[in-house]
């Protein structure tokens, strides 16, 4: 076993707006991120994908996205998946109550996961990963559609959506403002946990590869520099990820439908941050993406 311990650092929501975009561009080049999903359903998805090819040694994933945003797709096609409003689902929960529901929605799921991958395929963009919105591939019926595109398009890394142990010691690092939602998070990525097993399952016998934990789940919109320092405590050996959402407050994110909006300046922060990059090295971590996890 690899005894050496790697973080990929990912940015989530890449193309949502140009201000996520710029934040996700300065972190690469200051050096500690070097990941980022793209939201093929994002409002600014082509100036992502323009950033994103001038980026050297930076991987790219694919942030599929079942909930909050309109789909690639035209919603009359998604009658059972897109609302009236022309919207996909609000959240992961609506979205299981409409697959419980609906024995056809299947097949919307299938159509417009694959009209978002082939959206970005067709970008010409090299694509390491694969990961989604609010982690709903944990939902078999969205994870099965997700595994049948890894393997059209030879897709070998993908995320895991399970917190690492341990999360609960994130607790105090939080000011208490946020704790009480941070305490929702953490029960509900707890409650997750149902799925692991199945999920194991399917990806090893699809040979698709996951780095072994994920950091940042529970801490959502309070990441800070001792939750950092934790993580760095807390990584064993092997290769783990670390979920962000950096960005830069501006008019199209205050419009967006994210909650997510000054956690991601000072996210942004952090990545700039010599201290913060001083506090990898000086604990060995050697920060990567999933093009470089070990086959």
């Amino acid at each position: 076993m690899d005894s050496r311990r790697k973080l990929i650092i990912n940015a989530d929501d890449f193309g949502l707006t140009r201000g996520i975009n710029l934040a996700v561009s300065e972190c690469a080049e200051a050096g500690m991120l070097r990941s980022a999903t793209l939201m093929p359903n994002g409002e600014a998805y082509e100036d992502a994908v323009r950033a994103a090819k001038e980026l050297e040694g930076f991987g790219t994933g694919i942030h599929f996205v079942l909930t909050g945003l309109r789909p690639v797709l035209p919603p009359e096609k998604l009658h059972g998946l897109a609302g009236a409003d022309g919207f996909l689902p609000s959240g992961p929960g609506e979205l299981v109550k409409k697959i419980a529901r609906t024995r056809s929605l299947g097949d919307d799921i299938r159509r417009e996961l694959f009209a978002q991958a082939e959206k970005v395929f067709d970008s010409g963009l090299r694509i390491t990963h694969f990961d989604s919105h609010k982690h709903v591939h944990i939902i078999p019926d969205v994870l099965d559609v997700m595994i049948e595109i890894a393997g059209r398009f030879s897709v070998k890394a993908m995320r895991n959506p399970f917190e690492a142990e341990g999360a609960w010691r994130f607790f105090n690092d939080i000011e208490k403002s946020g704790r009480s939602k941070f305490l929702k998070q953490y029960v509900m990525a707890r409650a997750s946990s149902l799925y692991r097993s199945s999920f194991r399952a399917r990806v090893r016998n699809a040979g698709i590869r996951t780095p072994a934990v994920l950091y940042g789940i529970s801490p959502t919109g309070f990441i800070n520099e001792k939750i950092i320092r934790r993580i760095c405590d807390l990584m064993g050996p092997g290769t783990s990820e670390f979920m962000t959402h950096p960005g830069i407050v501006d008019a199209d994110l205050e419009r967006s439908k994210t909650r997510l909006t000054g956690s991601r300046a000072r996210e942004r922060d952090l990545l700039l941050s010599t201290k913060v990059k001083e506090l990898f090295e000086r604990h060995n971590i050697m920060l990567s993406h999933f093009g470089e996890v070990n086959q």
